[in-house]
């Protein structure tokens, strides 16, 4: 059975795959370099495998190596959050609050959220992470985050949702489309029309689909993509057609596109995602009640 690894590998590994050399890790780490080049070779001999290769007085990492450092990293993620917060209670600071977010929404709503819950009396500091959705709801069941906000996704196991708003589909046109002047667009008139998917991942592209379910044919995928304050700037370039909610279009340039009601049943819902808890944190309650308010104003619209 082959010895386990310790932690001073683990950080050398680390250290070696961010500076790309034996000489950066001692630096990094506060090491000798043979002591960095002794501890990699042990390492190696544990595991049994090659972590690295030298190339013109670089390590570069085999695949062994990547797959570990993307085991290492999330370890590290979790390391330096406990090492932040014992910080925080040397000085005596505030707690801290972990929240992910869609990018959307973390540009356009968690702002308002995060002013009105700072202006009251002395919170919880809060650390904001942009993902997309799905990875939303699995940084809440791992633990790294409090709280999430996002779009429907499939459940996930130990972390409980509600949703915060319903808000309606809307289509985002490039300024100069033949359509801009459109009162409210309707599915037949796009199917000619380069289309920017945003894929199943964010859960559009099923309502997208189900909008069109009356016509013959979908409009044709020009790109794919599953970010949509990205997908409304290709818009913006004129790079064809988006369907998503009101969000986006509370930060992107009005002058670059248009964004027009689109004749849909269909919503999206968003979520807040918590872990399954008979006492949640307040704090995180009083978030997920300022975000259903920030929210109102645009699933009053729908």
């Amino acid at each position: 059975m082959r010895t386990q690894l310790g932690f001073r590998h683990i950080e050398t590994i680390h250290a070696i795959i961010l500076t790309g050399s034996v000489t950066g890790a001692a630096t990094r780490l506060h090491l000798t370099q043979p002591a960095i080049s002794n501890v990699l070779r042990d390492a190696e001999e544990r595991l049994g495998i090659t972590l690295f290769e030298r190339r013109g007085g670089r390590l570069i990492p085999t695949a062994s190596a990547d797959a570990l450092f993307n085991e290492i990293e999330r370890s590290f993620i979790g390391l330096e959050s406990i090492n932040s917060f014992a910080s925080r209670l040397h000085k005596g600071q505030r707690s801290a609050l972990s929240v992910a977010s869609t990018p959307s929404f973390g540009a356009s709503i968690f702002p308002v959220i995060a002013a009105a819950y700072t202006a009251r009396a002395e919170k919880s500091l809060l650390s904001v992470h942009s993902r997309m959705a799905h990875h939303v709801a699995a940084q809440v069941s791992s633990g790294k985050c409090d709280l999430g906000f996002g779009l429907d996704v499939p459940d996930v196991p130990g972390v409980e949702s509600e949703v915060i708003a319903q808000l309606p589909i809307l289509c985002y046109l490039p300024r100069s489309h033949r359509l801009a002047q459109e009162a409210e667009i309707h599915p037949e008139q796009l199917l000619d029309e380069p289309m920017i998917s945003m894929t199943s991942v964010e859960g559009v592209d099923p309502l997208a689909s189900a909008a069109f379910s009356t016509c013959a044919r979908m409009p044709e995928s020009s790109i794919e993509c599953p970010a949509a304050i990205t997908a409304c700037a290709m818009v913006s370039a004129g790079l064809g057609f988006v369907l998503f909610d009101v969000l986006p279009s509370l930060i992107c340039d009005p002058a670059r596109l248009v964004v027009k009601p689109f004749r849909t049943q269909s919503k999206l819902n968003y979520r807040a995602y918590r872990l399954k808890s008979k006492s949640p944190h307040p704090d995180v309650m009083e978030l997920i009640a300022l975000a259903r308010e920030a929210l109102k104003p645009y699933s009053a619209a729908s």
